[in-house]
């Protein structure tokens, strides 16, 4: 564990439907754990504070507690949504179950940014942003609010709106980490092309 063990709530996001996969993306075996496992073990490795964000059936051989969506389920906002009211910490890491790369030094680096924003989040060179492996601290939950209210379910709505702090491709570098670490799984060829 380290520093900020009691500070820091982590979210293991599963809820999806993992309709271009077929099948249930945090079952898939990777080695010899599960995504879901895998996930839930980094977390571990950071804080003692986890939770799975999926029904509480989905999971039942998982050793940390599930949370199905608090409210209307409309994708990934949802989960934000559902982990940010349940959390008793400022600070809380979300990570999708289908990043079997991911890096502790990530979620630490992230972690050493949280204080002064909203969000901490990667953003490639290229542009585009990691949503859903970032922080989001107690302070987005208003923001997420209003933006259910008025229909606005995409991420990128909510990013807009919200301080975040984006992580660089150059600060990835200098973690000695790459672009890899953010590989998903969502279709049958992406799991071929890990092995």
């Amino acid at each position: 564990m380290n520093i900020f063990d009691n500070d820091i709530t982590g979210f293991v996001l599963a809820g999806g439907k993992s309709s271009r996969m077929g099948y249930d993306k945090g079952l898939i075996n990777i080695g010899e754990s599960t995504l879901i496992q895998s996930a839930v073990h980094l977390m571990k490795g950071f804080t003692k504070n986890v939770f799975i964000l999926a029904p509480t059936e989905k999971y039942k051989n998982i050793d940390v507690p599930c949370i199905p969506d608090k409210i209307d389920s409309r994708g990934p906002l949802s989960a934000l949504y559902t982990g940010l009211i349940s959390s008793r910490t400022q600070i809380n890491i979300f990570l999708a179950c289908d990043m079997p790369k991911m890096r502790l030094e990530f979620i630490r680096h992230l972690a050493k940014q949280s204080n002064q924003h909203d969000a901490v989040l990667m953003k490639f060179d290229d542009g585009k942003i990691e949503p859903l492996c970032g922080i989001y601290n107690k302070s987005c939950l208003t923001i997420i609010k209003s933006n259910f209210e008025h229909n606005q379910y995409k991420l990128s709505e909510l990013l807009a709106e919200l301080n975040v702090f984006y992580i660089s491709e150059k600060d990835l570098n200098y973690l000695g980490l790459d672009c890899s670490i953010f590989t998903n799984i969502n279709t049958p060829e992406d799991l071929k092309s890990l092995s």
